[in-house]
């Protein structure tokens, strides 16, 4: 994640220091796998880069015989060693790796940059890092929907800077469901204060966009 900060580069994360809130979300959110789907659908086979791959939970998932992922988590607290993965301690404006090294890079709910004065300086990181022709891929909140209408600030990402960078689009309808009305007012409330302990529901609408990429060759 990204802070406009002169000091830092990352944005504390609440997984290292909350870890059964964190359960709760990466095992709710898109409980069906559809962006998940989406992601194994259409990342070539290779060498791929997970920028903030929080504990590996995507990574894992989408690592095969024929696609291999470096999991980049810049908060050492996150990285679960049990998972087989390779790991490495980074930030996405300082990738520790050649250029031109990975097939596809991409990132789940980490690139938060709208906003941000350093998201080109992350952008031309991973454009750095992966090889032309090769695919990039954000994935963030589209907005419009039940999950982020319960916060009071605007938490949806700005489609038309991403358009405007060469991005195309697509939104994905999928849901965080909850095994429990508690479980689900928990972390509602952790993320949203006071509408969070109003849920009467197991079942929050949430649409997510995936921002794609193809890099251009450069000759």
């Amino acid at each position: 994640m990204i802070k406009d900060n002169k000091n830092s580069k990352i944005i504390p994360f609440y997984g290292s220091t909350n870890p059964d809130l964190f359960e709760i979300e990466r095992r709710c959110i898109d409980r069906e796998g559809k962006v998940i789907e989406f992601l194994d659908r259409i990342l070539p086979d290779g060498n791929l880069l997970d920028v903030g791959a929080g504990n590996g939970f995507t990574a894992e998932k989408l690592t095969n015989g024929h696609r291999h992922i470096i999991a980049v988590e810049p908060d050492e607290k996150m990285i679960d060693r049990n998972k087989r993965l390779i790991w490495s301690n980074g930030v996405a404006q300082s990738i520790p790796f050649h250029s031109k090294t990975f097939d596809a890079m991409y990132s789940t709910w980490a690139f938060f940059f709208d906003g941000i004065t350093d998201l080109d300086d992350g952008l031309k990181e991973v454009e750095r890092v992966v090889k032309d022709d090769g695919i990039i891929i954000i994935v963030d909140n589209y907005g419009n929907d039940e999950f982020c209408s319960l916060s009071t600030q605007d938490i949806s990402s700005n489609v038309s800077k991403w358009v405007q960078r060469g991005f195309d689009y697509h939104v994905i309808h999928t849901e965080f469901i909850f095994d429990s009305i508690e479980e689900a007012r928990k972390l509602l409330t952790f993320y949203f204060g006071e509408k969070g302990t109003q849920i009467d529901q197991t079942r929050i609408e949430y649409k997510v966009v995936a921002y794609t990429k193809r890099k251009t060759t450069v000759n």
